[in-house]
């Protein structure tokens, strides 16, 4: 069932879903690729890495943010080649992008269109999918769907990005509705199902995460890789067995990896019942965050994702 006793208004709980996942975000930077045995004293100091100022957040937060935008101006709606677009003006002043987002960029420079899906798959469209749940109520579940996997082809057009992306939409909005960890796995199971049947791949991501219900899937011992597959299994083990916001996002850095994007999404999911005041209350390291240079960015966003779910219709 889905619990609705979340009182808060809901863009102030998108505002606080997006403000746990920039704090997620630059909590994970400084340990992407370190060692998993850092303890969460050390986590918590944000030490800053190189080359970047402490606090910082990554592209994982600039692009959920421009998502949102995009998604919100349409109704919830989206444009594959306008999102690009508006991608590749960005780009300057995005640190971070990974090669398969640059490649999908320089691509359409050259000729105006969507890159093919070529390549390995990586977590690129997982990582700013949060928004397609945040923007579609959860019995949407088709539209959202085709919305999330339209969005996602952008730049990630591989069949298990597309996948993984869907089943991050469809718990965020799910999420928002307050649904228990054991209700948003099981949601996450039936999504990962339906999303392959609709690309027209495997059911590996279901079973994963039918592991992870389970109680048995293990972490890999190198650390959560970009695989949206094992990102998506990655984020869902911690958002299941969070006892807090804070505990979460500690444990998601302690997997070792991709500390940034998991720690963000996990902080995404996690702090959907929460307002941003109730955030930065939880996480007493959030001073350290750039947080001020995002604020105005994540309340217009919050606000915008709550207008287009506010006016859709009910129904899948």
């Amino acid at each position: 069932m889905v619990y609705p006793d979340v009182a808060n208004d809901l863009s102030e709980r998108i505002a606080g879903a997006l403000t746990a996942y920039a704090c997620g975000d630059a909590l994970g930077l400084p340990w992407e690729n370190e060692p998993k045995a850092a303890s969460a004293a050390d986590i918590e100091q944000l030490p800053a890495r190189e080359g970047w100022p402490r606090g910082s957040t990554t592209d994982d937060t600039a692009l959920t943010l421009l998502a949102a935008r995009h998604l919100a101006e349409r109704g919830g709606g989206c444009d594959a080649g306008a999102f690009l677009a508006e991608l590749a003006a960005q780009e300057p002043g995005i640190r971070g992008l990974g090669p398969t987002t640059k490649a999908a960029i320089e691509h359409f420079r050259r000729t105006g269109e969507v890159a093919p899906a070529t390549g390995r798959a990586t977590n690129g469209a997982p990582m700013r999918a949060l928004p397609a749940g945040w923007a579609l109520p959860h019995a949407q579940a088709e539209r959202r769907r085709q919305v999330t996997i339209g969005i996602s082809r952008a730049t990630h057009a591989a069949a298990a990005a597309l996948v993984g992306a869907c089943v991050i939409a469809t718990c965020g909005s799910w999420a928002l509705e307050g649904a228990d960890p054991a209700l948003l796995l099981q949601v996450a199971v039936d999504e990962a199902r339906e999303a392959a049947r609709a690309v027209g791949t495997g059911t590996g991501l279901a079973e994963l995460l039918t592991q992870v219900a389970a109680g048995t899937w293990t972490a890999p011992a190198a650390g959560i890789s970009l695989d949206p597959y094992e990102t998506v299994t990655a984020v869902l083990s911690c958002v299941a067995r969070a006892p807090s916001l804070r505990a979460g996002l500690v444990s998601a850095v302690q997997l070792g990896g991709d500390t940034d994007t998991v720690a963000a999404l996990a902080g995404g999911l996690l702090g959907c019942r929460r307002t941003a005041e109730q955030v930065r209350a939880e996480l007493p390291w959030h001073r350290l965050v750039a947080l001020p240079e995002l604020e105005s960015a994540i309340t217009q966003a919050a606000a915008a994702l709550a207008a287009a779910r506010a006016v859709q219709p009910d129904g899948s």
